[in-house]
């Protein structure tokens, strides 16, 4: 029984609606207090791991764009940039445990779990779609973001942006001495698409992805937080056997990977080359590039942020890669010369970038950005 004392009228009626809309019952807490303990048990676990990463990684040195260079006035007698040294053992034991602890526990929860998104259908935007910049978000996202969900979710219909407007581009000023080549939805690529949301990042990854950004370079976080899981892709391997046709000393060549992240972009693409160097600007990120699979190529990883031969440990390479690192990087324009002095002649320069065009510092401490302006608000405009 309810007692009457110090309620008001209201007060009853309320709770008489409420009993009625539970068939005859109130609504049980347990529901949310479990959502809330899991949240809870999630943070736990995340600053548990966070702080053990920290105290491992707690004597390396910082990103090599902030501990060489210019900017922090550390450079040798010859006039270059020293490489970062590598990672210890016992930092090296440290974060292989961690990451796997990590990549299973979320690998459990994966399984035991029913998060994964409704897929039916993986299809190209139309040419009417494009003109229309169907699915563009607002002013908070990057200017090329666009929502690739296809009415409701539940409906399960992906529309991926891959053609372009050639109309607009042939009428562009030297436009008669460059061929657009539009590159197609592959069953690769719809396989990937449609496995990353069958089986989504796990929350106990993502929370400790979260905290490990407050306390660790945000990149570094990936390299725990998301080990054996793709998170990134550019092109297929059939895509990149086509683009790379041709290629300087074809499966000879030697191939420079700039900021190649955790490997999963160069990864595709390096069983088409003889030798891959890739560069990161810290010493886990690099860690976690050795054991980028190559199908065959030898790989070489090195932990800085000039682009030297001395760095480098090689004069020259056939194909250079720049791939989502030009508008991160801290000079654009010192980037793209310092790539063009270790091409021979007839070398080649690959490179994408986000466009429309927005710079975004990748170590944000340190020197400041160097601006590039790139007029264009779409696409084909940039």
């Amino acid at each position: 029984p309810v007692p009457r004392s110090g309620c008001r009228e209201s007060d009853f009626r309320f709770f008489a609606g409420m009993v009625r809309a539970n068939g005859g019952a109130p609504p049980s807490v347990w529901p949310s207090l479990r959502q809330r303990t899991a949240a809870l048990l999630r943070d736990i676990y995340a600053e548990l791991i966070t702080e053990g990463a920290a105290r491992a990684l707690s004597r390396l040195p910082p990103p090599a764009s902030e501990a060489v260079g210019d900017a922090a006035g550390c450079r040798d007698e010859a006039g270059e940039s020293p490489v970062l040294p590598e990672m210890g053992a016992a930092s090296s034991a440290a974060l292989w445990t961690l990451s796997v602890l990590v990549a299973g526990v979320g690998s459990m929860e994966s399984r035991l779990s029913s998060d994964s998104l409704p897929c039916r259908t993986v299809r190209e935007a139309t040419p009417l779609e494009l003109r229309a910049n169907a699915g563009t978000l607002g002013r908070d996202y990057l200017p090329s973001a666009y929502d690739p969900w296809l009415g409701p979710r539940s409906a399960g219909v992906i529309r991926l942006r891959y053609g372009f407007d050639a109309r607009r581009l042939s009428q562009r000023p030297g436009a008669g001495a460059c061929e657009y080549t539009p590159v197609g939805l592959d069953g690769q690529t719809e396989a990937w698409v449609r496995g990353c949301l069958a089986k989504p990042a796990a929350a106990s990854r993502l929370a400790v992805w979260r905290a490990l950004k407050r306390r660790l370079y945000h990149y570094d976080a990936g390299v725990l937080a998301f080990h054996a899981f793709p998170r990134n892709y550019l092109l297929s391997p059939a895509h990149w056997e086509e683009l790379l046709a041709g290629r300087p000393n074809g499966g000879l060549a030697a191939a420079l990977d700039v900021g190649a992240g955790d490997g999963s972009l160069c990864s595709p693409y390096a069983r088409l080359f003889g030798s891959v160097t890739v560069t990161e600007l810290t010493s886990p990120l690099v860690w976690r590039l050795k054991a980028t699979p190559t199908q065959g190529a030898s790989l070489q990883a090195v932990a800085t942020a000039e682009l030297t031969p001395r760095a480098l440990g090689r004069e020259q390479f056939d194909v250079a890669f720049c791939l989502n690192v030009l508008d991160r990087c801290k000079d654009p324009v010192r980037m793209v010369e310092q790539l063009h002095a270790l091409l021979p002649p007839g070398g080649w320069l690959v490179v994408a970038v986000v466009l429309p065009w927005l710079q975004s510092d990748a170590v944000a401490r340190g020197s400041h950005q160097r601006r590039a302006r790139v007029v264009g608000g779409d696409f084909e405009a940039a």
